[in-house]
C-alpha cells in the first residue's frame, strides 16, 4: 500500500486494552533475523516506552518506537499499535493498511483476538472514508515511465489498482524518456474515487545543426539565430460580456434618475404640506399636485432599488464572461459516498 500523507488530522481509533509488554513475545510474529537475548530485552523496554508515549498522546515518538520494535518482532499487537498511532496523526490511508496487516498477522491466534477484532472494525470504517486515485497511463507508455504521487515513487504493480490516499490535496508527476514531464494536482474529498489520465507528450526535438562555412583552411560554424518566442493568441471579450456590461450601465443610470425624481417629489410634498399627528395637511389648491407627487414617490423608490440591483447583477455577469474568455477554466465533477462536488480549476491569463 502506498502510504501518502496530507496535513489532515484524523480521529484515532480507540486502542485495545493495554497489553503487557511480556505478551508481545508469546505471539507469533515475523522477525527479521534471529534475535539475541539483549535485542529482545531492549525491544521489551522500548515497547513499554512506546505505550507510555501513546497514552500521553506523543504519537510521533510512539510510532517511531513501535516501528523499531516491529523490526525485531512483528506481532499483531505491535502492528495494531503502529496503525493506531498513524490513525491519530491523520495518516488514514497508511493506517488502514496496517490495520489490515494486523488482521492478517493475528488470524487464527486466540491471544491476538482483541487486536484482530479492533483492527478489522477500524479498517472497515476507514475503507469508507479513504479516497482512491486511479492513474491511467497511455497504452504506448515506455517501460521506463516513472510515476510519483506527492514526490513518492509508485511502482508499476500499484498502478494496476486504485491508490488509497489521505483526503486532501495531492500532486501527480510522471516522466518518460523522450517525453515532456507531466505534472498536475487533485484535491480528494473523503470517500471519493477519482481517475486521472497521465498524458505523455513528446518533447520538442532539438534544432538541427547549422551548416558549416569554409574559409581558407579554417572551418567556421555560423550559429543559427534562436527561434522567436511563441506568442499565444489572445481572445477578446465575447459580445455577451459587452452587452451585459452595457445593460448594467443603463440600469444604473435608470436607478439614478429614479432616485432623483423621487427626491423632487418628496421635496414638493415637504414644501407644500405640513406634518400633523394624523398625516400631512396640504392646501386645497395644491391637493392634486401633492397627491400625484406622493404616488410617484411610492413607485420611484422601489423602482430605483430594483434597477440598482439589476445593474449589479448585469455588470457582474459581464465581468465574469470577460474574465472567463481570457483563460482556460474547467469544471470536474467528483462523486463521493455522501454526495458529490464540483472541482473548479484552470488558468486565467
Amino acid at each position: 500500500m502506498l502510504g501518502m500523507r496530507s496535513g489532515r488530522r484524523g480521529r484515532a481509533a480507540r486502542p485495545i486494552a493495554v497489553v503487557a509488554a511480556v505478551a508481545l513475545w508469546s505471539l507469533p510474529g515475523a522477525p527479521c533475523h534471529a534475535q539475541t537475548e539483549d535485542e529482545l530485552a531492549s525491544a521489551r523496554r522500548l515497547f513499554a516506552e512506546a505505550i507510555a508515549d501513546q497514552d500521553g498522546k506523543r504519537y510521533d515518538s510512539a510510532l517511531e518506537k513501535f516501528r523499531r520494535v516491529a523490526a525485531v518482532r512483528n506481532t499483531a499487537n505491535v502492528r495494531y499499535r503502529i496503525a493506531s498511532c498513524l490513525d491519530a496523526l491523520g495518516h488514514l490511508a497508511e493506517a488502514m493498511g496496517d490495520y489490515e496487516q494486523t488482521a492478517r498477522i493475528g488470524e487464527g491466534d486466540r491471544s491476538a483476538a482483541d487486536a484482530v477484532r479492533a483492527a478489522s472494525a477500524r479498517a472497515a470504517q476507514l475503507d469508507r472514508i479513504v479516497p482512491r486515485l486511479i492513474l491511467v497511463l497511455p497504452p504506448d507508455a515506455p517501460p521506463q515511465t516513472q510515476v510519483r504521487v506527492d514526490d513518492a515513487p509508485v511502482d508499476a504493480a500499484s498502478l494496476r489498482d486504485a491508490l488509497p490516499l489521505d483526503p486532501g490535496h495531492h500532486t501527480i508527476a510522471a516522466t518518460a524518456p523522450g517525453d515532456a514531464p507531466f505534472r498536475t494536482g487533485v484535491t480528494l474529498p473523503e470517500g471519493s474515487r477519482v481517475s486521472i489520465s497521465v498524458t505523455l507528450v513528446p518533447a520538442t526535438p532539438p534544432a538541427p545543426e547549422p551548416p558549416a562555412q569554409t574559409t581558407g583552411t579554417a572551418t567556421v560554424e555560423t550559429p543559427a539565430p534562436p527561434p522567436p518566442p511563441a506568442i499565444p493568441p489572445r481572445r477578446g471579450a465575447p459580445a455577451g460580456a459587452w452587452v451585459a456590461i452595457g445593460l448594467g450601465g443603463a440600469l444604473a443610470a435608470g436607478s439614478v434618475v429614479s432616485f432623483v425624481l423621487r427626491a423632487s417629489n418628496l421635496d414638493t410634498m415637504n414644501r407644500d404640506c405640513t406634518a400633523t399627528g394624523s398625516g400631512l395637511s396640504c392646501p386645497q389648491s395644491r391637493q392634486s399636485e401633492v397627491s400625484s407627487a406622493r404616488d410617484a414617490a411610492q413607485v420611484e423608490g422601489p423602482l430605483g432599488i430594483g434597477l440598482a440591483a439589476s445593474a449589479v447583477v448585469a455588470a457582474g455577469l459581464g465581468a465574469w464572461l470577460w474574465v472567463s474568455a481570457s483563460g482556460d477554466v474547467h469544471v470536474t465533477p467528483v462523486m463521493t459516498h455522501g454526495g458529490g462536488a464540483l472541482v473548479v480549476g484552470g488558468v486565467l491569463e
